[in-house]
């Protein structure tokens, strides 16, 4: 697959910022205003990469956010863990937004998530009292990795197992549609249902039934978006020709690629590049 843009922790060092620590595979940033931050890694309503898992916290205001194709809307209190090579998009936010970031990978490769966790307000205050001591511990010289690592993963357990104990609760429509969206953030450029519904073992007929009865919105429009939020990230990388790209994802001729973008986004994939 070719490279496309991503953010890794590593990249986040050659900003200068007071309250940024970062080492390699882990960075924390605490109070950060949104506003101002906001152009100097990633702009709104374009989508990006994260390598690294990452946990934001929001101290004030809100932001909008899509994770692999899901959005959630983050509010004071909350926090919202992001696993490692997930596709964000900004949406939108409050001019006023303060928050706090948390980039990581787990040694434990096998920990590192592929997916995303809300965590709810009710949980500020444990949240807060991880982030100030791995914040401290890690300003402190020489830097504890061995400290900070076991902070992290004592974090990562919190998380997945408070969080996740709701998740095996849910219905099996439920269920069989986080894993529909799952394949479509893995198989990026496949077009047709009956794909899907054969990864899935299940007819096309029911996943379609089952896909717009959860999230009210049909199967084929899930289908596109996963497909143009792929043709983002190519365009924005700049490594790939118009042609190469409509290759890539599946497309039968060049044209046709450029007519279902453009119907997407309402630019031609030119007029996208040209404006990234």
């Amino acid at each position: 697959m070719t490279q496309i843009n991503k953010i890794a922790i590593e990249a986040l060092a050659e900003f200068k910022d007071a309250t940024l620590i970062s080492h390699p595979d882990f960075a924390i940033n605490r109070g950060v205003e949104v506003a101002t931050a906001i152009g100097k890694v990633m702009k709104t309503c374009e989508p990006y990469r994260f390598m690294e898992n990452r946990i934001v916290r929001v101290l004030r205001g809100f932001i909008r956010i899509s994770i692999n194709l899901r959005e959630y809307r983050v509010s004071e209190g909350e926090a919202l863990y992001i696993g490692q090579n997930s596709v964000a998009e900004i949406l939108d936010y409050d001019a006023n937004s303060v928050v706090d970031l948390l980039g990581f990978t787990l040694s434990a490769e096998n920990e590192n998530i592929k997916e995303e966790y809300l965590v709810g307000s009710e949980n500020e205050q444990w949240m807060e009292e991880y982030f100030r001591l791995i914040y401290t511990i890690s300003a402190t010289q020489p830097f504890d990795r061995r400290s900070v690592e076991h902070l992290l993963l004592s974090l990562h357990y919190r998380i997945v197992d408070s969080i996740g104990c709701s998740r095996r609760t849910m219905g099996r429509k439920e269920v069989l549609f986080r894993l529909f969206i799952e394949h479509l953030n893995t198989h990026r450029g496949k077009h047709d249902l009956a794909f899907y519904a054969e990864q899935m073992n299940i007819s096309p007929q029911y996943l379609s039934r089952l896909v717009f009865e959860t999230s009210g919105t049909a199967a084929s429009d899930w289908i596109n978006r996963a497909v143009t939020l792929q043709a983002k990230l190519l365009l924005r990388s700049s490594g790939l020709t118009i042609e190469q790209i409509a290759e890539e994802l599946n497309f039968s001729t060049t044209p046709y690629f450029c007519r279902f973008f453009k119907r997407e986004v309402g630019i031609t994939p030119t007029e996208y590049r040209k404006n990234v």
